[in-house]
């Protein structure tokens, strides 16, 4: 009798933190049901001064123009359309013929009607002729009265102002909101945007008129917009107000779950059953329970407002008061639920930490229980067969695999009968495994064998993510063999491009000065022209023979570039007096350029082998490259640096116009920092100063910073 006692004592003891969790969620439970109608009444405070009518003004500014139409068929007598009105709507033509459509404001006469809600008052200043759908003096708000009666019984009013030019402006408002300014600046495109109606037709504000609108603080009608935004407000006010007393709740709930010793919760016969439910089914079980919250406002307004759910049961003989108790019973244990769920989550939580990460997913997940099994079960097999790597000697996988057979056949052996048995066993195991293995090396053979025919049809981007086990290295060397397909493609592209680039651009400086010529030949023809016109013709001829003559050497030069056919004519040259001398030579442009030379060298002179000829020609190139593309009146820098193994010469100077290329695109042949073509030259002269460098061992390098253009050359000693 007391072993049967103290059984029963243990067993309540065990279901005593349960009991107290039902309890605490039963109480909060229906607290929050009781505060229904508190809840419901403090979304209803202040719904009118919360809301700030943007939703509405879009359908307020169209209105503008409806009632604007209004007004002047009832100064005339005699219906308008909206084309005579606002300009040339109705005369704009598509290309088809059709008349451009009064669909846009026709919609926006239509759903002013439809806004049952909407007081308005519009008056011509002028004729002082007015109409409007109310009784009320809306007019009160146009010279800001002070009329007590009329401002309790809006809740939202706005006074547009129309001057006789069509200019517009917010007279009177008791809510400002954001978009008045976005509709009443004055924006000459925003008709258009707003009626969605081409930029090429012009429509007109309303003129010499004011306009009031009112929305009263008790709605009569329920099926318009303002009801609906209304009622949406007041519900996500509901919705505001339960997340703070949901928030309450589950702080209560999570303090409590926190506090109570692991060790009782886990013995709690209830909980500790809940907890220890498999955990994708336990999570998604609390993952309906969370989503339901969403529900909650709903069942709070439903609950509050149910005579249609009362009637519904009516129909099928339920009485009102069985009905209304069902209703308290489903809130109560709505609420139990989702708290309950809470604490259940902030217990798994709790029990996951306390148990260890690790052990829970191995013992309390589906995933982690199959996974055990099947990883006991296969681990040595997928151990043994796993891969082989190709690259180290064979022989030991071989040894490996015989020394498992043997090992096997010969407890088999050893067996006797019920050996021969086993081997039965072995060689159906035997088989199953080696089946796999080579269904394996086929799906991962396939693998390789389907990239590689990706790369042979030209997809030279295809990637092999999975582990190719016995193939793996060769994965390895398929992304070698990708890289250099695509090297080869893009040198090939180059190239493409390359003799694009000669065909349009040569065809186009060859053109230019050819044209000149031919032009100024035609003229020299022609016996009225004076000798002075003559010889200027003869100068300005020379000047574009001269200009083909620097194309075709530079054209000259770049194929003995391109088919390495440089010759160099190696001597000891003093590199400062050959730039010097290059500077000299082009001094009068220079000048008429307004560009000043500074230059940092040393006074000793620095005697370099080089091919003297081919290295005044880069500089030759790099100062007519720096006159014609530096900025007016600014200064060059030349700076020579004499290192212990190698000089280097730098100069720098300011472009005239935004640098918008980049160091590699200018040295590229035909590439000029006028892409316009405008300017003399033929876009050679950095590619051949470059390769002359290169020739002769230097290094030529550009550097941009900014608007900044800077050529560093180097040459060695060596």
């Amino acid at each position: 009798m007391d072993t049967k006692l103290k059984k029963y004592n243990n067993s309540y003891r065990k279901l005593g933190i349960s009991s107290i969790i039902i309890l605490l969620v039963t109480i909060i439970s229906i607290i929050i049901f009781t505060n229904y109608n508190k809840i419901h009444n403090l979304s209803k405070e202040n719904n009118a001064s919360n809301n700030n009518y943007e939703y509405i003004q879009d359908t307020l500014y169209r209105s503008n123009f409806v009632l604007y139409k209004m007004l002047k068929e009832n100064e005339e007598g005699k219906p308008i359309s909206y084309g005579s009105l606002y300009d040339e709507i109705l005369e704009s033509k598509y290309e088809n013929g059709n008349l451009i459509k009064e669909g846009s404001l026709r919609r926006a006469e239509n759903k002013l009607k439809n806004i049952k809600n909407l007081d308005y008052f519009i008056i011509n200043k002028s004729s002082k002729v007015s109409i409007t759908n109310t009784d009320k003096k809306l007019e009160d708000f146009i010279n800001n009265v002070d009329n007590k009666e009329l401002k309790d019984y809006y809740r939202y009013y706005l006074v547009v102002d129309f001057s006789s030019e069509g200019k517009s402006s917010v007279l009177n408002t008791n809510n400002y909101s954001y978009n008045q300014d976005y509709y009443y600046d004055n924006n000459d495109k925003l008709i258009n945007e707003v009626f969605r109606i081409d930029s090429n037709i012009k429509i007109d504000n309303p003129k010499d008129v004011t306009i009031v609108y009112g929305i009263p603080k008790v709605l009569i009608y329920e099926n318009d917009i303002i009801a609906y935004e209304d009622n949406k407000f007041e519900y996500n006010k509901i919705a505001a107000i339960l997340i703070f007393y949901i928030f309450i709740a589950f702080l209560v709930i999570g303090l409590l779950a926190l506090f109570i010793p692991y060790k009782k919760t886990i013995e709690d016969i209830i909980i500790g059953r809940l907890i220890n439910i498999p955990f994708e089914i336990l999570i998604t079980l609390l993952g309906f329970t969370a989503a339901s919250i969403a529900l909650a406002p709903e069942i709070l307004y439903r609950t509050l407002n149910n005579s249609s759910i009362v009637d519904g049961f009516a129909t099928f003989g339920v009485s009102e008061n069985i009905v209304k108790f069902a209703i308290v019973i489903f809130n109560i244990l709505y609420w139990m639920i989702i708290f309950l769920a809470f604490f259940i989550g902030v217990t798994l939580i709790k029990y996951i930490f306390g148990k260890g990460i690790i052990k829970y997913i191995k013992e309390n997940t589906l995933i982690g229980r199959i996974t055990r099994f099947l990883v006991e079960k296969f681990k040595k097999i997928l151990d043994s067969f796993a891969s082989i790597d190709f690259k180290e000697e064979g022989n030991k996988y071989i040894f490996k695999l015989v020394g498992i057979n043997f090992i096997i056949v010969s407890i088999c052996c050893v067996l006797w009968f019920v050996g021969v048995f086993g081997t039965i066993v072995y060689s159906i195991v035997l088989f199953f495994i080696l089946r796999k293995y080579l269904f394996e090396i086929k799906e991962k053979y396939n693998i390789l064998l389907n990239a590689t025919n990706k790369i042979a049809e030209g997809n030279l981007d295809v990637e092999i993510k999975e582990d190719l086990k016995v193939f793996e290295p060769f994965k390895g060397e398929l992304v070698k063999i990708q890289r250099g397909f695509k090297k080869a493609v893009d040198e090939e592209l180059k190239s493409q491009k390359m003799k694009t680039d000669l065909i349009t651009n040569v065809s186009h400086d060859l053109k230019t000065p050819l044209t000149s010529i031919i032009t100024y030949i035609d003229l020299l023809k022609d016996e009225n022209t004076s000798k002075e016109n003559k010889n200027q013709y003869i100068d300005i001829i020379d000047k574009k023979a001269q200009r083909l003559k620097i194309l075709i050497e530079d054209l000259f030069e770049m194929s003995k570039v391109s088919s390495n056919n440089i010759s160099l004519n190696i001597m000891d040259v003093d590199i400062i007096q050959l730039i010097k001398q290059a500077e000299i030579e082009l001094q009068d442009r220079i000048n008429e350029a307004g560009l000043t030379i500074k230059w940092n060298i040393s006074d000793e002179k620095i005697i370099l082998s080089l091919d003297s000829q081919k290295t005044f020609r880069v500089f030759d190139n790099l100062f007519n490259n720096i006159i014609k593309y530096s900025m007016k009146n600014s200064r060059v820098y030349v700076d020579i640096n004499n290192k212990e193994n190698e000089v280097e010469i730098i100069l720098k100077n300011i472009s005239a116009n935004e640098i918008d290329f980049t160091e590699e695109e200018i040295v590229e042949r035909f590439q000029r920092g006028d892409k316009s073509r405008s300017t003399e030259g033929s876009g050679l002269g950095l590619a051949i100063a470059k390769s002359f460098v290169e020739a002769q061992g230097g290094c030529f390098k550009i550097d941009l910073d900014g608007d900044l253009f800077k050529v560093i050359v180097t040459f060695s000693y060596s």
